[in-house]
């Protein structure tokens, strides 16, 4: 069965929402795991809580996308 062109542009972008959770995840990770080795982020409360918003903001947009755009059927 062949996907329409919406299926298709939905599905690409809850894939890109996911990726972006992903990095973002193994971000905070990084930071908490092995803060000594992250040279560039002097502030890690700050740089945590950016990661943080990302994975908000990207959940967020994911649940528009599959609940609005995104039809199993």
């Amino acid at each position: 069965m062949s996907l329409s062109f919406q299926e298709e542009l939905t599905m690409s972008l809850m894939q890109d929402c996911m990726g972006k959770i992903g990095m973002a995840k193994m971000n905070i990770k990084v930071m908490l795991n092995n803060p000594t080795g992250v040279g560039d982020h002097s502030n890690y409360v700050q740089s945590i809580r950016e990661q943080a918003k990302i994975i908000a903001e990207q959940k967020g947009l994911l649940d528009v996308l599959e609940k609005d755009f995104y039809d199993e059927n």
